[in-house]
């Protein structure tokens, strides 16, 4: 049933959106089909109403220079006038007949050769459109008498103008019509729109020429250019489907290994193990920072990694450190009691920082148990920004009035930086593993490493190196004047059994003098802090 709801989800999220995005994509291709429709039809209306024009221009000029006859100074002057048009072939002279008298360049009476007649009572301007051998030729005549009339021929070819866009070049039609009907043009090809029963079809009429244009256009053309857009979206909605179906898995799982991780926060499945920090210079145990393990009922042993997030983001992890901090109290309160120069730091969240109940939990469990307050260390990640630094700073300051210290952890890695150096008054500033790691291979991560050394020096804090892992590492923390480290050189977080064995000895497996890396140890879990 959960599996069926999942991928009914999944569908829903991948088939909703094409189908509404088709229908948008297929109405916005329309559109812009129409807009461009339109404007192939104004281009086109523009061209002849420019061709029309000039002719009327020229005709109006041999009219003026009273160029009305066959004569040798008038054909001169028609040639004249025509070679200069951009449009217009032939002027010449006509009849009330049609028939033409004379006309230039010569060239051009190839047909034809007679022209509708006119009556007394047309107009003085006439548009006219001659037939021949399948051709249409536009012609316009003008009136110099109650006989004759001037005309101009214009170039078959005059409206050959490339007026639509690409996806429209063989799906498209343009008809150019005057006012009778005659058929000035009509472009040819595979598509008609006969065809197409739901072809775009826009219409331009000119208000200075009896003149109209009708460009029609596939509408399936027009649809297809939203073709990588639908593509683009059916991607995008498969990968959605699939992310909701890989969600809502990974949430029933999760939800399913939550109940287990609450059951095993009140099984009490959470131990602490102890990485011992050490002096550099006399390799002696200064103490540990308590790390946690999830020790399974069966025996397996979880990394923090796998546990650490969702503990946070669950807020499960002040009862974990709860716990922990009342099982230090069982393994090392007797120990601590008889060397009070040892310290124990313990992992605080920003989520410990949004009310004062870590007071409470604080003087509850260590008042009175062995391990003084002055012996613990509370350690500030900054991993996860402090929603209040104001209240940050006030639980800070109740922390140490206790006598307990405050480090900050991961220095230069998380959210605060030097603001929480500036304004969270801590006393120790630890420098995090991943500027440790490349002591001696990056100048800068050493630059580094310098600057925090010296900045702790001058604000007064002490100092602590994490995840120290070879003597040269270690040799540079020496000349700087860093005391005190820990790290896989030393020693890798063990069990209260073993962290105790070492205090009773007195001495680290591996002093600081002689300390080498140690090849059998696991690699550290940066999530590796509770």
């Amino acid at each position: 049933m959960q599996w069926g709801k999942t991928a009914i989800a999944a569908a829903l999220m991948a088939g909703l959106p094409i189908m509404v995005s088709d229908y948008v994509l297929s109405r916005n291709g329309l559109a812009e089909g129409r807009v461009e429709a339109r404007e192939m039809a104004e281009r086109v209306l523009e061209r002849a109403e420019a061709v029309i024009g000039e002719g009327l221009t020229l005709l109006a000029e041999a009219r003026k220079r009273a160029v009305v006859d066959c004569g040798y100074d008038s054909r001169a002057a028609y040639g004249h006038l025509a070679f200069q048009a951009s449009y217009v072939q032939q002027i010449g002279l006509i009849d009330e007949a049609g028939t033409l008298i004379c006309g230039e360049p010569m060239g051009a009476l190839a047909f034809p050769a007679r022209l509708p007649a006119a009556d007394p009572g047309d107009p003085s301007v006439m548009i006219g459109i001659l037939k021949g051998n399948g051709d249409s030729q536009a012609v316009v005549t003008l009136r110099v008498d109650p006989r004759q009339r001037l005309v101009a021929r214009f170039d078959r070819d005059v409206l050959d103008v490339a007026a639509g866009p690409s996806y429209f070049r063989d799906a498209s039609r343009i008809e150019v019509f005057l006012e009778d009907g005659s058929v000035w043009l009509r472009t040819a090809g595979n598509w008609a729109p006969e065809k197409e029963p739901g072809a775009i079809v826009e219409t331009a009429t000119s208000h200075r020429y009896p003149i109209k244009v009708v460009a029609s256009a596939s509408a399936v053309a027009a649809e297809d250019t939203m073709a990588p857009l639908r593509a683009i979206v059916l991607v995008v909605a498969t990968l959605s489907g699939i992310a909701v179906f890989a969600v809502n898995l990974w949430n029933n799982w999760r939800g399913q290994a939550g109940d287990a991780f609450t059951r095993a926060v009140e099984n009490q499945e959470f131990v602490p193990y102890y990485q011992p920090v050490f002096d550099l210079f006399t390799g002696e145990i200064r103490g540990c920072e308590v790390l946690v393990r999830w020790r399974r009922e069966n025996g397996t042993m979880v990394p923090p990694g796998q546990f650490l997030p969702y503990a946070e983001a669950t807020g499960l992890i002040r009862d974990i450190t709860r716990q922990l901090m009342a099982k230090t109290v069982e393994d090392c309160a007797a120990i601590y009691r008889r060397n009070p120069h040892l310290k124990l730091s313990i992992n605080l969240t920003a989520m410990h920082f949004n009310d004062l109940e870590i007071l409470d939990e604080i003087q509850d469990i260590y008042g009175d148990s062995g391990i003084a307050f002055d012996q613990l260390c509370f350690e500030v990640t900054e991993q996860h920004p402090l929603k209040d630094l104001n209240l940050s700073r006030a639980i800070i300051g109740r922390i140490q009035a206790l006598g307990a210290a405050v480090a900050l952890d991961d220095v230069g890695t998380g959210h605060g930086g030097l603001a929480y150096l500036q304004k969270l008054g801590v006393d120790i500033i630890k420098i995090d593993k991943m500027f440790i790691d490349h002591i001696g291979t990056d100048h800068s991560s050493q630059t580094i490493v310098d600057t925090l050394v010296e900045l702790a020096n001058q604000l007064g804090l002490g100092i602590i190196a994490e995840g120290v892992e070879t003597q040269d590492q270690l040799e540079h923390l020496k000349r700087v004047g860093v005391a005190t480290a820990q790290g896989y050189v030393f020693s890798p977080p063990v069990p209260a059994k073993a962290y105790l064995e070492m205090l009773e000895k007195g001495a680290p497996a591996a002093r600081a003098d002689t300390a080498a890396p140690t090849a059998a140890a696991p690699a550290p879990d940066r999530r590796d802090a509770a």
